[in-house]
């Protein structure tokens, strides 16, 4: 047991009583953590000393107390949004996988307008296709109340010609120079959501990993295709993000492993551990959950793709009505009609033992983090209800409790409470500790030397920075279901940069400590 350094003699907040876990060092007793300012000044086993003086002294006997969890995939990048993730225990969440841009305003609305927890953003790689082949007005959220949300451009562009489809040499370098731009203010790697531009050619991906490879930002990749058999298959997929890594010595990250590997679960698994093997800079994450959700618009959603890739119209539930999608036509409508509506897709069926044994594959992968990808929440409820405007403000603004008629996936509010209270306490499939580190040093490793930010965050030691979860690993549960959007309950504190967000169970609704991270141009 490491973390014990010499104890200080003051401290502003004083945790005692609870099972402290640092999983960088192995560290696993009941204790005490010492936090003065936003930086952790003390951890030890046993009682403090005796001379220790708190401004605040907080018990949590019976409780876990753990790094704040560092979630790598998140398009829930609202106030609200980062609310829910707050009282599910995360302390970071970034938005990598579709990513932002411009990426420096992003930054300054979050900045400007504070958030509940620390936040940052790739390049969003398919809306700079979306501009560069179609002209699409890239706005702000400065100028447009639209654009507030980096993945609601991603949305409102669905039916756009050209950005899913082959770009001319020339246009991908404008492309690439443009995600480039987005490096030098600050990004953190380039989203790539290939699945959705399933015609980009390989040239592109090769222009974008020599580009990771040089910036040493990694990219962080929707897989082209998650169709089980041929002509072209999700194991071609990773094979082909595989051999990128390799040629290029790009580090790249497969978003989601669960839902792009589906029924190739095993050989994905298999493929990523060889190039590992290897030395190849590739890495994964996984949610606990056996349905996805994306825009109905998806490239690999229209009728005539699902039935390659194992699905039927009727796997998918679209979110502003709360329908099933009855057949192809209808999915053809709703494809026409809001090509960037939010739909939830089955992929997995938890009463088949073959569906439970490759999901849980995938969330035990060595080395996968635990991503939530929570997504913005849509209004469902009646448009011309009392409540519906409250509603729609609470979609991008600062409305607490939040209104009925919000409805979003629900790992959108309970990917951690999920995966403690089901992984860990119904399935045994991975122990406390190692789901604790699923969600705090694996991601934080991940992005590695991209955000040096992160070298101080997901470890509870001293002169680490004070982002601290509190839960009670015996009633730590998801409130959210598939049919309605609460918060998580069983985590009792939930602090960051050393103040408290969450606060006895309570969330705190005027404290907005979180900070920017940001990648490193090079």
């Amino acid at each position: 047991m490491t973390p014990e350094a010499g104890a200080p003699s003051r401290c502003d907040l004083l945790i005692t009583g609870g099972r402290v876990l640092d999983p960088e060092t192995g560290f696993d007793a009941v204790g005490w953590v010492a936090i003065t300012g936003d930086t952790i000044t003390g951890v030890g086993a046993g009682d403090p000393e005796p001379g220790l003086v708190a401004g605040r002294g907080i018990e949590v006997p019976g409780q876990v107390v753990a790094p704040g969890f560092v979630d790598l995939h998140s398009h829930a990048q609202t106030v609200n949004g980062a609310r829910l993730q707050a009282l599910d225990g995360v302390t970071t969440a970034f938005e990598l996988e579709s990513g932002a841009l411009p990426v420096d305003a992003h930054y300054a609305w979050a900045a400007d307008h504070g958030r509940p927890i620390h936040y940052g953003f790739s390049a969003a790689w398919a809306v700079a296709r979306m501009a560069v082949l179609d002209g699409a007005e890239v706005s702000t959220p400065q100028a447009s109340p639209a654009d507030r949300l980096a993945f609601r451009t991603f949305e409102r562009h669905q039916d756009l010609p050209r950005w899913r489809g082959p770009a001319e040499p020339v246009e991908e370098h404008r492309i690439v120079e443009t995600v480039r731009r987005q490096l030098e203010a600050g990004a953190i790697g380039v989203g790539l959501l290939q699945g959705y531009v399933p015609g980009s050619r390989l040239e592109e991906l090769d222009l974008l990993a020599g580009l990771a490879a040089e910036a040493d930002q990694p990219l962080f990749v929707h897989a082209r295709d998650i169709a089980p058999t041929g002509p072209y298959t999700a194991v071609d997929a990773v094979l082909e993000l595989i051999d990128a890594s390799e040629r290029h010595g790009a580090p790249i990250h497969l978003c989601h492993m669960n839902s792009t590997s589906i029924r190739r679960a095993d050989d994905v698994a298999d493929a990523l551990l060889a190039a590992q093997a290897r030395g190849i800079r590739i890495t994964t994450e996984a949610y606990p959950y056996p349905a996805g959700s994306t825009v109905i618009g998806a490239a690999f959603l229209a009728p005539e793709q699902l039935a390659r890739n194992g699905m039927k119209p009727t796997d998918l539930t679209y979110l502003r009505t709360g329908e099933r999608v009855r057949d192809a036509d209808r999915l053809r409508e709703l494809r026409e009609s809001d090509p960037g509506g939010l739909c939830i897709t089955r992929n997995f069926d938890l009463d088949d033992p073959e569906d439970l044994r490759m999901l849980l594959r995938c969330l035990t992968f060595p080395g996968a983090a635990i991503g939530s990808d929570a997504m913005p929440m849509v209004h469902v409820g009646d448009p011309g209800a009392p409540t519906a405007e409250q509603a729609r403000r609470a979609l991008t603004e600062d409305v607490w409790p939040l209104p009925p008629g919000l409805f979003a996936h629900p790992r959108s509010a309970g990917c951690f409470a999920t995966a403690l209270s089901w992984v860990v306490r119904e399935l045994g499939a991975l122990d406390l500790l190692e789901v604790v580190r699923r969600a705090t040093v694996v991601p934080a490793g991940i992005l590695g030397r991209a955000v040096p930010a992160m070298a101080r965050k997901a470890r509870l030691q001293p002169g680490m920075d004070a982002d601290v979860t509190v839960f009670d690993p015996d009633r730590v549960a998801p409130g959210s279901d598939f049919t309605a959007l609460r918060p998580s309950t069983g985590f009792s504190h939930v602090i960051v940069a050393g103040t408290p967000v969450v606060d006895g169970g309570e969330l705190v609704t005027t404290a907005l400590p979180g900070r920017a991270l940001t990648g490193v141009p090079r």
